[in-house]
């Protein structure tokens, strides 16, 4: 924990006027040193805050961009980016880009929206020109031209989110292209591909294995903080950028710093100035797997960040069970019998949460329900003892409620969990066999 920088962001954030009111002199500026535990009886900001006290946190300066955050109901939180700011961004995802074996001279598809303030695309563009990489900017949904970049340029590397890359693959079917055609490297984004114990998602596993990828590499942020970190050839967790930012885990029902190893929220200090969003202790709600200082066997030091397993407001309870929607669409989703999974919650007719996996059956199992349902039952009672609600439905049928939710939001991430506002919406999704375990 570096102090002296530490205190240095409270000082600077201190000329904001809601820090003084949400602080309410429970930190002293008056004293020219900071100790630990000092630093740990600041209060969390959470979006909320950002979102009701927008002009009281927020500076314009010398902004050079806008972001939006996603997720907020009510007055958007949209971000000022200041110009030495944006640097420090670039800088970040070009340690991705410099981790994944760019070079001068070579080529890499950039997928990710460019548009909507969404923000890691227009990132990746900036730091891979400033490493002299040519970059092709192309949406996931025009596949006929990816295919044709692929087939005229043959790019080595690609930045995209790994469902959409597995749903390029089908949309394709037999026109998709060669493996000698395809890219050899891949940059993940907005959606995780590996498990709390550093091992491939079921869907990362399958873009492995339908792409042809010989590495494959993760990194994780917030609209509101940037880049945090990024995994290494080593696939030990993210490495976190702890020249630009401090990073916590806490337990969110208490607010205190986890024991390492642990799992606990991702609470981001940035050190560098000049910031339009200067974050003091920012509760990111996120559910990180562990924060380890021990040395990486790539030979680094420095903190390391597990695996994203979730989020504080998607903890779902299941007679009284608390669990991730990540943790078990990885376990269903490693089933022979999936093709496709998401988890929908609803609110029954008692208005209670019911919660409910979706799963669409791949070509072996279409005939076979009743033997798919048992290997699902099993699986996810193997690793929970009471289990959500198992729902087999249609083709398609993923697809029409995820796109749905993404019509609502800026349609970058593809949604993991899906919130209908009454039963009978969920009524409403054809399926073919229900069957309810615990």
């Amino acid at each position: 924990m570096n102090i002296t920088k530490l205190k240095a962001a409270i000082d600077y954030a201190a000329n904001r006027q809601f820090y003084h009111q949400h602080w309410n002199g429970d930190v002293d500026l008056a004293t020219p040193e900071l100790t630990v535990a000092q630093f740990q009886q600041i209060p969390v900001v959470r979006k909320h805050h950002l979102r009701d006290h927008w002009e009281d946190i927020m500076e314009y300066g010398d902004v050079t961009d806008f972001v939006s955050s996603s997720g907020t109901t009510g007055r958007p939180v949209d971000v000022p980016v200041h110009r030495l700011q944006e640097q420090i961004w670039v800088n970040s995802v070009g340690r991705v880009l410099s981790e994944m074996g760019v070079q001068p001279g070579d080529f890499v598809i950039q997928m990710l929206s460019n548009n909507d303030m969404y923000t890691l695309g227009m990132l990746v563009c900036q730091a891979a020109k400033q490493q002299g990489v040519g970059v092709f900017r192309c949406s996931p949904q025009r596949v006929n031209r990816l295919v044709d970049i692929m087939k005229y340029h043959r790019p080595k590397f690609i930045v995209g989110n790994p469902l959409f890359l597995l749903e390029i693959a089908e949309r394709l079917g037999d026109a998709f292209p060669s493996k000698d055609l395809l890219p050899k490297v891949a940059y993940l984004a907005a959606c995780a591909s590996f498990d709390a114990n550093n091992h491939l998602t079921a869907a990362a596993q399958k873009v492995k294995e339908v792409w042809g990828f010989e590495l494959m590499l993760n990194e994780y942020g917030c609209s509101e903080i940037g880049s945090i970190g990024f995994e290494c050839n080593q696939h030990n967790g993210f490495h976190i950028n702890d020249d630009y930012l401090h990073v916590e885990l806490l337990n969110p029902e208490t607010g205190r710093p986890v024991k390492e190893g642990e799992p606990g929220e991702v609470v981001v200090t940035t050190l560098t100035q000049p910031r339009g969003f200067a974050a003091v202790r920012y509760a990111t709600g996120d559910i990180a797997s562990e924060l380890s200082t021990q040395r990486c066997t790539c030979g680094r030091y420095g903190p390391r960040l597990g695996a994203i397993i979730g989020r504080v407001d998607h903890q779902l309870k299941v007679k009284g069970q608390n669990i991730y929607p990540e943790f078990v669409l990885d376990i269903v989703e490693w089933q022979a019998c999936t093709d496709k999974a998401v988890l929908v919650r609803y609110r029954d007719s008692l208005e209670r949460d019911t919660v409910v996996v979706c799963v669409e059956l791949n070509n072996d199992y279409l005939d076979k329900p009743a033997q798919a349902e048992k290997q699902l039952s099993e699986a996810l009672m193997k690793h929970i003892a009471v289990g959500p609600e198992i729902c087999i439905v249609e083709h398609g049928t993923i697809a029409r409620v995820t796109a749905a939710q993404m019509s609502q939001s800026n349609g970058v991430k593809v949604p993991r969990l899906i919130d209908l506002d009454s039963e009978q919406r969920w009524s409403e999704l054809p399926s073919c066999q229900k069957s309810r375990l615990g």
